[in-house]
């Protein structure tokens, strides 16, 4: 969490330039690299195990560190907003208490280790070939094919981000009363289709997605809803998707794809669904960000999916065509989750 400058620190570096604001992205690229060390080697959980603060020599030897480097550690991430120290130790705060530990529903910190070894290593050998040339020289899911326990990071690292959507999102939902049939088209994780499953327990579920991603699946999909979920690799942009479902899902998709790519999957998934089948779209939409930080979010996500995949984001109106086009009807659009510009669009066949 970047430091918070005071009334006068913002006065002198935003308003009269007086000061180098740019040194707050310097100290915000500290503090997620700090962030991400504390994480890797064990600093939030062990807080968390203590029934008291910690002093500097007893979190080091709990986490196989040395005093005086890990008081400096704990003593920026106190000014970060992750610890907290009195004159016995350090704590935790409130905000990594609810967003950065295993127990916590809402962790968050998968998402921050895929970033830290995964998507800015990428990020810092791909940015500026994508810049000058429109498209990086392979995708970043190519390249976790190379490797693939970088599946099994990138998973946790989508599903963590997911779980702060997937109550908001199966709520808003709509399943066609007597569904039975479902496919989650690159649904990596599956969180979605676990959840789906046990909120209507007639319907049973097909996660299609990569080879990679479908072999990372196939290990966590949860005891209870085991029976209801199947699994299938491969390219959904040319393989058999089956058919005769009655909800298809397209979550985090079509930012990977340009738009004839993009026309020619909702056709393919026209083909797959009965009719009356219904087709759910989640991604972030251009022109959606309201306030500094969505906007921030929403540009930040842009330059991610140009720099990962040559991709972007679409907006709206250029999805609603898209639809309508390949054959779907009666489009509607609602707001999902905490995450700026997140929104699902539904549609029916």
């Amino acid at each position: 969490m970047p430091v918070r400058p005071n009334f006068l620190e913002r006065l002198v570096l935003h308003r009269l330039n007086r000061g180098p604001a740019p040194l707050l992205d310097l100290f915000g690229a500290a503090g997620f690299e700090s962030l991400a060390l504390a994480l890797d080697i064990g600093v939030l959980e062990a807080l968390a195990d203590a029934d008291e603060p910690l002093s500097a020599s007893a979190l080091a030897a709990r986490v196989n560190a040395h005093p005086d480097g890990l008081a400096m550690l704990c003593d920026f991430l106190v000014t970060e907003g992750y610890l907290s120290t009195a004159d016995d130790g350090y704590g935790l705060t409130a905000m990594t208490e609810s967003w950065l530990l295993a127990r916590s529903e809402t962790n968050m910190g998968p998402w921050f280790t895929f970033w830290d070894e995964l998507v800015f290593p990428f990020w810092e050998r791909e940015l500026e070939t994508a810049v000058r040339e429109g498209e990086p020289s392979q995708t970043i899911y190519e390249w976790f094919d190379e490797e693939p326990a970088r599946w099994e990071t990138a998973q946790d690292g989508f599903r963590a981000t997911a779980s702060l959507l997937v109550d908001d999102v199966v709520e808003a939902m709509t399943v066609p009363p007597g569904a039975t049939r479902l496919v989650d088209i690159g649904g990596g994780h599956g969180l979605y289709a676990f959840e789906l499953c046990r909120r209507h327990p007639n319907l049973s579920a097909i996660v299609f997605d990569v080879p990679g991603a479908v072999e990372t699946l196939r290990n966590d999909v949860p005891p209870d809803v085991v029976d209801s979920i199947d699994t299938r690799a491969g390219d959904y942009r040319t393989d058999d998707l089956g058919d005769e479902y009655d909800v298809a899902l397209l979550f985090n998709v079509i930012h990977a794809h340009d738009p004839a790519e993009n026309r020619a999957l909702f056709e393919r998934v026209a083909d797959a669904l009965a009719p009356g089948g219904r087709l759910v779209v989640l991604d972030q939409w251009e022109g959606s960000g309201r306030t500094p930080v969505s906007r921030a979010g929403l540009r930040f996500v842009a330059l991610t999916y140009l720099t990962t995949l040559g991709a972007t984001v679409y907006s709206t109106d250029e999805v609603r065509s898209w639809l309508r086009a390949a054959g779907f009807s009666g489009v509607e659009q609602r707001g999902v989750g905490p995450l700026p510009g997140v929104a699902i669009l539904e549609a029916t066949k």
